[in-house]
């Protein structure tokens, strides 16, 4: 059993790598972290000063350095428009943000330069309520999400003619992922696709249940499956999608002794199967999966006879055709719990007799039941 917890946690961890990767990012990638400039405008102003702590709080909190950089004077649109560029490019950042007040107060401007796109955009805002500072910060990351969709357009293009600075900078890995639900959202990006529940190479260790229709089990033992689908992203590419191939090795399957009036019989038993199955895929956490397959069934037996007989021993192997379902549960993208149910017809049948008593036959049919936690590599 300590083996048995061993492997499943080996076959477990490469799937669960990437989440404690995601939880706990590593130093250089929070100091490689991507630039924005905020502009201290009108920082005599309390709602604009407020403003500007939430808007650094929301960039901050997306995973992006934020560096203030204080204006010493107000001037016109073309003023405010070259110090937000000046300010990006000193700072290595790639966009700056502003906020004005205008000058009949019950507005505000704001003010995005991106040098991605090369782009200064202005949104003007209602500043009345207790609410206004939260609004402005929230409209003013909306402004630069917006100014950013154009990226994936321009990349291929030469600089806007005329563009302050000249220099078009390339969209950071963070900023990038930053954008993709907006991308998504707006239909930039198709939503990537989720690889298969059996795509690619799985290996799949787990508890395989026997239950012969006539007499012989239940018996439990382990069960070892080895598979190779397609799937989105997964591999498997000379196989309809949904569709894998499965190795099944299961046993050695114990049970109680069978009881005659001349003794007892125990039993062993053990199977290897080649498989088809199919995972439909579902769009949720849950996948209901078919399988058919053909291998081999050997059942071993040995007897404890009451004097004056003898013990002895004896083993049928057989041909087996299974058939199966189930449903598949997703744990993560790379790990999934699996529990089917499989009809068993073996040829010849094995049938257990002790001192001409018939005690029970295995495959007309068995049932098998497997619980196995699925890990794609």
């Amino acid at each position: 059993m300590r083996s048995f917890s061993l492997l499943t946690w080996l076959l477990l961890a490469p799937a669960l790598a990437p989440m404690r990767a995601e939880a706990a990012p590593p130093p250089e990638a929070a100091a490689a972290a991507s630039r924005v400039v905020i502009v201290e405008a009108d920082a005599d102003d309390p709602l604009v000063r407020e403003a500007a702590t939430r808007l650094r709080a929301e960039l901050g909190a997306a995973g992006f350095e934020v560096v203030r950089v204080p204006r010493a004077r107000r001037g016109d649109a073309h003023d405010a428009r070259d110090a937000l560029e000046r300010a990006a490019q000193d700072e290595g950042a790639f966009a700056a943000a502003a906020i004005f007040r205008s000058r009949a107060g019950a507005t505000a401007d704001l003010w995005i330069v991106d040098r991605v796109t090369q782009k200064t955009v202005v949104r003007t805002v209602e500043v009345s309520g207790a609410a206004a500072p939260s609004v402005m910060a929230v409209r003013a990351v909306e402004l630069l999400q917006a100014s950013l969709l154009e990226a994936n357009l321009l990349s291929t293009r030469a600089p806007p003619e005329g563009a302050a600075g000249g220099e078009r900078v390339a969209v950071p890995d963070d900023v990038r992922r930053w954008m993709a639900p907006v991308r998504r959202q707006a239909g930039a990006d198709p939503a990537a696709a989720r690889a298969g529940m059996l795509a690619g190479v799985g290996v799949e260790a787990g508890l395989v249940a026997l239950l012969s229709a006539d007499g012989i089990g239940p018996a439990l033992g382990p069960a070892l499956r080895l598979s190779y689908g397609a799937g989105a992203g997964g591999g498997g590419g000379a196989l309809p999608a949904g569709l894998a191939a499965r190795l099944t090795f299961a046993g050695p399957a114990l049970g109680p002794a069978l009881e005659g009036v001349l003794g007892t019989v125990s039993v062993r038993q053990e199977m290897a199967l080649l498989e088809a199955v199919w995972a439909l895929e579902t769009g949720t956490a849950v996948s209901p999966v078919l399988s058919a397959g053909l291998g081999g069934f050997h059942l071993f037996i040995s007897g404890d006879p009451l004097p004056p007989l003898r013990s002895a021993t004896g083993e049928v192997w057989s041909i087996a055709a299974t058939f199966g379902g189930g449903a598949g549960l997703r744990l993560t993208e790379r790990a999934a719990l699996l529990l089917d149910a499989h009809a068993i017809f073996a040829e010849p049948r094995a049938v257990v007799t002790l001192g001409g008593e018939r005690l029970g036959t295995a495959g007309r049919p068995t049932f098998a039941g497997y619980l196995g936690l699925l890990v794609r590599l």
